[in-house]
Parts: C-alpha cells; structure tokens; sequence
C-alpha cells in the first residue's frame, strides 16, 4: 500500500496539537490555586466557590484558546488518517472523514463553551445566580461533549480494525497504536486527567514513527 498521498509530518501537528490541549486546555483548566478542580463539585453552588476562590479568569481564557487552537491543529492529523485508510476501505474511510469532523469541531466548541461558563462565574463574582446560569449553560451545550467522544470513536475503532486485520501496510500489533488502549493506559498513569488527549498525542507520534520508519526502509 502506498503512503506517499498523505503528509507524515501532519500527524506530528496532530500530536502537538493534543498535547497543547492535555496541556492547555485540559491541566490549566484543572489546576486552580485551591487544588485540582473537581467536575463533580461544579455543581454544587458551595464547593464551586471553594474551588474557584482566588482563581483569574484569565486562566479559563488562555485554557480555552488553547483547547480551540489544539482541535484545528489535531484536524490535519486526522485527515492523514483519512487518506491512509481510504485506499483499502473507502466506505469505512468516509467514517473516519465525519469523525474528524465530529471530533475536532465539537471538540473546539466544547473547550470554549466549558472555559467561558468558568469565566462568567467568576467575572460575576461567584453568586448563586451565576452559578444557576453556568449550570444552565453547561447542560444546553453539553452535547458538543458527546459528539466530540462519538467522533473519536468514529476515527479510533475503524483505524484498529483495518490495521488488525492487515489491510493497510503496518503490521498487526500497530492496531494498539490508537487512541482507545492508549487513553486507557495514560488514564491509569495520570489519573484519568486528560486521558483522551495524552493517548491521541501518543497514536499521532506512534503512526508518524511508524510510517516514517516503512517509507525509510522503502527507499
């Protein structure tokens, strides 16, 4: 199989733009002067001022510039991937294209949408009735959340079944390559925090080696 109709290097965009997002918009998001954030906590009134007491929102505005300039950045990775598949299964590549679309669109709404109803909250000096509009806010928008999470499952599980079963031109073991048992093992290590983002930035370096080292030997 022919890989020179794609463009190794945007894999390693791809992979710096999600460790931007693991970064940025994942671990600046988190860290806050009173601990790491609690998601669950952000519900009750309380523990949300707790939690964000002292915080800067400039903080949630550069985490989520961050998040939004990650996902265009993770786009043209996953383009590669579209083009890689898509000489083997072009049906099942087209999947892959809607993913990528699912998951990086979404995905840049999401971070900007869960950053600004941070943001509001404390620009609006952290009163119940702001905490009311960010909770109404979160759940009116959450679906960016799920459509982001479909989206790479659109892109992950094509790309590990296609590999496994020896479709394309890397080996069979290069099905754990992919962002489904990476994320399951960065969750392991770094607590779930970011997960998703640390194992899609480890499959994007994995495939760039991989397909860099077939077409050296190749030559």
């Amino acid at each position: 199989m022919k890989t020179n109709a794609i463009n190794i290097k945007f894999l390693l965009v791809a992979a710096f733009g999600h460790l931007l997002c693991w970064l940025g918009g994942d671990l600046l998001l988190y860290f806050v002067p009173n601990g790491p954030l609690d998601v669950m906590g952000l519900f009750d009134y309380d523990k949300t001022v707790q939690m964000l007491e002292g915080v800067n929102p400039l903080q949630f505005t550069i985490s989520g510039i961050a998040g939004t300039v990650a996902m265009m950045m993770a786009l043209v990775g996953y383009y590669q991937i579209y083009l890689f598949l898509k000489p083997v299964a072009k049906k099942t590549a087209t999947v892959t294209a809607i993913g990528t679309v699912l998951t990086c669109v979404s995905g840049a709404v999401m971070h900007f949408t869960c950053t600004s109803m941070l943001w509001y909250f404390v620009k609006s000096s952290a009163t119940k009735e702001a905490h009311d509009i960010m909770l109404t806010f979160f759940f009116e928008t959450a679906v960016t959340s799920g459509m982001c999470n479909i989206g790479v499952m659109l892109v992950a599980i094509p790309l590990f079944i296609l590999v496994l079963k020896d479709k394309t031109c890397l080996p069979k073991w290069a099905c754990l390559v992919n962002t489904l048992p990476l994320t399951l093992i960065a969750g392991i290590v770094f607590a779930g925090m970011g997960a998703m983002n640390l194992g899609s930035a480890m499959m994007f370096f994995g495939l760039y080696w991989l397909l860099r080292k077939r077409e050296t030997v190749t030559v």
